[in-house]
């Protein structure tokens, strides 16, 4: 396992006030966050910050986007996952560090070096660089929603998925693979499935988020069932990692026929129940026809991206995924 990791990473009560110390010398840090953030912190980070503060809120992704904000020399993603996404693609095309500040633990890109971008209606991945330093204040991320919490959890226990798909993919697919980064990434997973307290599940996500880095690529923490999810997004976009917690029981129906699952369909779906995560179609206002399209479409994102999916591997096709439904209490 290679190393590209952040030079620091801070998880603790109160971490936000090393702020000032952290930034050093810069004269003109960008934060990159949405507007409910700004109107609740703006002051905070402006009177923790002694540096002259630029504030980029909101922002669609566009191709130059860094060219309106000139002469900042440091750039802070702040917020959720788009809030972060959006610094890592500011500071890539403007070639400047960038700092990691999760509002909420909703998902393991608070630590990689990929952002996930739509354009057109589609979620795809753009390669950045990792954060210089993450700065995870737990008193913040403590007032984040419940429902983005939950999407972290799902981040994580969708491993259970895509760790066996991987395996799988190395011995049928021939695809890359890294024991060390399997290990890394399974012990994070395990780690919220025992303890999904806030700490725990911070360092969980930005552990798979390093590791991914490592890899150079998402496929240790991404399978089918995050092509499911994307797939999804085409439609009634919800939180992704609820999305591919959904998405899981169906994956693991099929790994576990081929041996390759670690755990199982009733106990991942009794996990995600018992934290009222969306395990129904009803629950997520769809029906078998388009959850039977999501699939067909991930399969397509699965081969157009050279991944080895389980559900080509056992040759499923519509009755037999409408079986999978049925059984997996869909």
């Amino acid at each position: 396992m290679t190393s590209n990791a952040p030079e620091s990473v801070i998880i603790e009560e109160g971490a936000i006030d090393r702020l000032d110390h952290i930034l050093g010398e810069s004269q003109r840090p960008l934060f990159v966050t949405d507007v409910v953030l700004y109107d609740k912190y703006k002051r905070m980070i402006e009177n923790t910050v002694k540096s002259d503060v630029v504030w980029a809120i909101s922002p669609d992704y566009q191709k130059g986007i860094v060219g309106l904000y000139p002469n900042v020399d440091i750039i802070v993603g702040f917020g959720g996952g788009r809030s972060i996404d959006i610094a890592k693609i500011i500071s890539m095309e403007a070639n400047l560090d960038w700092l990691s500040i999760p509002t909420a633990a909703s998902h393991d890109g608070i630590a990689s070096d990929v952002a996930s971008v739509m354009h057109n209606g589609y979620r795809y991945s753009e390669k950045c660089k990792s954060p210089k330093i993450i700065l995870a204040d737990l008193s913040i991320i403590a007032t984040a929603p419940k429902i983005l919490t939950l999407s972290g959890i799902g981040d994580i226990v969708c491993k259970t998925s895509s760790l066996a798909e991987w395996k799988l993919a190395k011995d049928h697919g021939n695809e890359k693979f890294d024991s060390d980064v399997f290990t890394t990434v399974e012990t994070a997973m395990n780690n919220v499935l025992k303890d999904d307290s806030l700490e725990t599940l911070v360092q969980s996500i930005i552990e798979t988020g390093k590791a991914m880095t490592a890899f150079g690529s998402s496929r240790p923490c991404s399978g089918t069932e995050h092509a499911i999810s994307h797939a999804m997004d085409r439609r009634t976009p919800s939180l992704h990692g609820l999305q591919v917690a959904f998405a899981t029981p169906l994956c693991l129906y099929f790994l576990e026929q081929t041996g390759y699952s670690k755990h199982t369909v009733k106990d991942i779906r009794n996990f995600l129940t018992e934290r009222e995560m969306p395990t129904t179609l009803k629950e997520l206002d769809m029906n078998e026809e388009m959850f039977l399209d999501d699939i067909q479409h991930a399969l397509k994102i699965m081969k157009q991206r050279g991944r080895y999916s389980v559900l080509s591997h056992c040759e499923s096709d519509d009755s037999g995924l409408k079986d999978a439904f049925r059984d997996t209490c869909y």
